[in-house]
C-alpha cells in the first residue's frame, strides 16, 4: 500500500487549510500595528462612523506615501529612515551612501563579502518599495568590506501603506443581522462578535455601525475593535505556494528562484498521489525497480520543498506558539534562504567527503596499500574526536570567516562513516566471488567496478546516508563563522533571547534531516542488488 500517498494528501490538506488562514511575516512587518478605530459622528440614532487610523486587511496595497529617498552619505546615528533600517538589520554597517540609484554599504567584519551580499538583500527589500526584481547586489570591485545595490528605477522609495478594511473602490452594506450573517466572513465575523449591531456598512477606510437601543457606544465601539484584531490574523491570503528551482551561478553553487504556479500544493501532491497509485497497481507484478521510488522521491521533496518556501506556515506556526513575540521570523532572511544556504553546505562538504571516503576506501583495500590502512583509520577517526565547533574556531582565523571553515570541519567529522562503510563493504565481498572473476580473465578495475562495487553498494550508501544527515546537524555550527545555513538563526535566538529565531532554525534543520535521509533511502534501495533487496 503507497502510505506516502496518503502522507501526502493529509499533509497538503493542512497546508491548503492554513494558508487560507494566515498573513505573510512580511504584511506584519509593514502593517504591525493592531486595528484602531476613531469614532465620528454618523447620521441616524444609534449610529456611529468609525474610521480605520491603523491596521489593513489587504494582502498587496498601494502604498499611501512613497517619498524618494534621500541621497547623502550616512552613520550609524542617522535618523535618515532608510539608512537606519539598514543600520539596524545589517550587521556591522558603518556607512551608508545613498544615492538616486546605488545604496553603498560599508561593513567592518571579517565576513565573504558574498555573505554579506546575501544576509544584505533582506533587510535592503524591507526599507525600501522598490521592486525587488529591479534591485542587485554585488561586491564592490574597488574598496574592501563595500557592498553596492542598485536599482533599474529612477530612485529609491520609501513610505507606509494605506490602512485599509475592504479592496478600494468597493462597499459592503448590511441592512439587518440576517443580512451580515450572510454576507461576507468579515461581516459574519462582526456580526458574531458583537452582539450589538444591528447594521453595518463596510468602506476600505471606515465602518458605520448602527447598535440595538440600550447598548453603551463606547462598548459598542471597543468591541468592534476587539473583532477586527481577532479577525486580523486570518486575514484573506490566495493559498497559492511558491515552488522553488535550484540554480548555478557564478557567486554562489545554489540560488533559489521562486516561481509562482498559481496552482495550490494540494493540486501537486494529488497527482503523485494518483500517479504512485496508478503505477501500484500497473508496476506490482513487474521487476521495476526505479519508476516508483522516483516518483515517492519526488513527490516528497515537493511537499518538503513547499513548506520551506510556505512563509505564512512559519508565520502561523511560530506565532502559535510564541503569541506574544514581536519577531517570529528572522529579518535578514527567510526560511528558504536559509535552507539553500544549508544545502550548499551540507552537499558541498557531502561531495568532498564521498569522493575521498570511496577514494581512500578503495585504495587501502588493495593488496599493495593495505599497510596503510591503520594509519588511514587513526587519521580519519581523529576527525570525529575533536569536535566540530572547535574545527570551526581553529580554521576561521587561519584561512578567514565565512563558507570555507565550515566546509573543512564538516569534511573532517563526515569523512569516517563514508570510508569505514567503504571498507567494510569492499571487504565483505567473498573471496570466492573475486577469484572467479580472475578466473573468467577480468582486470583488477573490471571486478572492482563490476563487481565489488556493485555488491558493496548498499553498505557504502549507508555510510554516505548517515554521513549527511549527520553534516545536516553540524552544518548549524558554521552559523558561528558566518557561512550562513540554519544556524543562523538559531545562534541569533539564543544571543538575543528570541525563541521563535530558535525554533525558526531547529524545526527545518530536523526536517531536511529526515528528508535526506528518505531520499537517500531510496536510492539505497534503488541501488542495492535484486537478490539483497527488502522490498517495502
Amino acid at each position: 500500500m503507497p502510505w506516502a500517498a496518503l502522507i501526502w494528501l493529509v499533509v497538503s490538506g493542512l497546508l491548503l487549510m492554513i494558508s487560507t488562514q494566515v498573513v505573510t511575516l512580511r504584511d506584519r512587518q509593514r502593517f504591525p500595528g493592531d486595528f484602531e478605530l476613531l469614532a465620528q459622528p454618523a447620521e441616524g440614532d444609534n449610529t456611529v462612523q468609525l474610521e480605520i487610523v491603523a491596521g489593513t486587511f489587504e494582502y498587496n496595497v498601494v502604498p499611501e506615501v512613497s517619498t524618494e529617498a534621500a541621497a547623502g552619505t550616512y552613520s550609524p546615528d542617522t535618523d535618515d529612515p532608510v539608512a537606519a533600517a539598514l543600520f539596524a538589520n545589517i550587521p556591522d554597517v558603518t556607512e551608508v551612501t545613498v544615492t538616486p540609484q546605488t545604496i553603498t554599504i560599508v561593513y567592518d567584519n571579517d565576513f565573504e563579502p558574498d555573505l554579506m551580499v546575501r544576509r544584505s538583500e533582506r533587510p535592503i527589500f524591507n526599507a525600501v518599495l522598490n521592486d525587488q526584481a529591479n534591485i542587485t547586489g554585488e561586491v564592490a570591485g574597488d574598496a574592501e568590506n563595500t557592498l553596492v545595490f542598485t536599482t533599474t528605477d529612477e530612485t529609491w522609495r520609501y513610505g507606509r501603506y494605506v490602512p485599509t478594511l475592504i479592496p478600494e473602490g468597493t462597499q459592503e452594506v448590511y441592512a439587518s443581522r440576517d443580512e451580515a450573517q450572510n454576507g461576507s466572513a468579515l461581516a459574519q465575523f462582526l456580526i458574531e462578535d458583537a452582539t450589538s449591531i444591528q447594521a453595518l456598512t463596510l468602506n476600505p477606510d471606515s465602518l458605520v455601525v448602527t447598535y440595538r437601543d440600550g447598548a453603551v457606544e463606547s462598548q459598542v465601539i471597543n468591541r468592534v475593535q476587539d473583532a477586527l484584531n481577532e479577525f486580523h490574523p486570518r486575514a484573506s491570503l490566495e493559498p497559492n505556494l511558491w515552488l522553488f528551482s535550484i540554480v548555478g551561478s557564478p557567486d554562489t553553487i545554489l540560488e533559489i528562484v521562486p516561481i509562482d504556479t498559481d496552482v495550490p500544493l494540494f493540486i501537486f501532491t494529488l497527482a503523485f498521489a494518483i500517479i504512485e497509485l496508478l503505477l501500484f497497481i500497473f508496476l506490482r507484478h513487474t521487476s521495476d525497480k526505479l519508476v516508483r521510488p522516483l516518483v515517492r522521491v519526488a513527490g516528497v521533496f515537493l511537499l518538503f520543498w513547499s513548506i520551506y518556501g510556505h512563509e505564512p506556515l512559519w508565520d502561523y506556526v511560530l506565532g502559535s506558539i510564541f503569541p506574544t513575540s514581536n519577531q517570529l521570523v528572522h529579518p535578514n532572511a527567510t526560511v528558504i534562504e536559509f535552507t539553500a544556504q544549508h544545502l550548499e553546505l551540507v552537499f558541498v562538504s557531502s561531495l568532498i567527503t564521498i569522493s575521498a571516503g570511496l577514494t581512500f576506501g578503495v585504495i587501502v583495500t588493495r593488496e599493495n596499500f593495505r599497510e596503510i590502512l591503520p594509519l588511514v583509520n587513526n587519521l580519519v577517526n581523529s576527525g570525529q574526536t575533536i569536535p566540530t565547533i572547535a574545527i570551526v574556531a581553529f580554521m576561521a582565523p587561519i584561512i578567514g570567516f565565512g563558507f570555507w571553515p565550515a566546509i573543512i570541519a564538516l569534511v573532517a567529522y563526515g569523512l569516517l562513516p563514508v570510508l569505514r562503510n567503504t571498507i567494510a563493504g569492499l571487504e565483505a565481498v567473498d573471496d570466492f566471488i573475486i577469484d572467479s572473476a580472475r578466473g573468467m580473465g577480468m582486470t583488477p578495475s573490471q571486478i572492482l567496478f563490476q563487481i565489488e562495487l556493485p555488491i558493496a553498494s548498499s553498505v557504502i550508501m549507508a555510510g554516505i546516508r548517515t554521513s549527511m544527515v549527520i553534516n545536516v546537524g553540524t552544518a548549524t555550527l558554521g552559523a558561528f563563522v558566518g557561512s550562513g545555513g540554519l544556524g543562523t538563526p538559531i545562534t541569533s535566538g539564543l544571543s538575543m533571547t528570541i525563541d521563535a529565531f530558535i525554533l525558526l532554525g531547529a524545526i527545518p534543520a530536523a526536517l531536511l534531516a529526515i528528508l535526506i535521509d528518505y531520499v537517500l533511502g531510496r536510492i539505497e534501495f534503488v541501488l542495492t542488488p535484486r537478490g539483497l533487496q527488502i522490498q517495502n
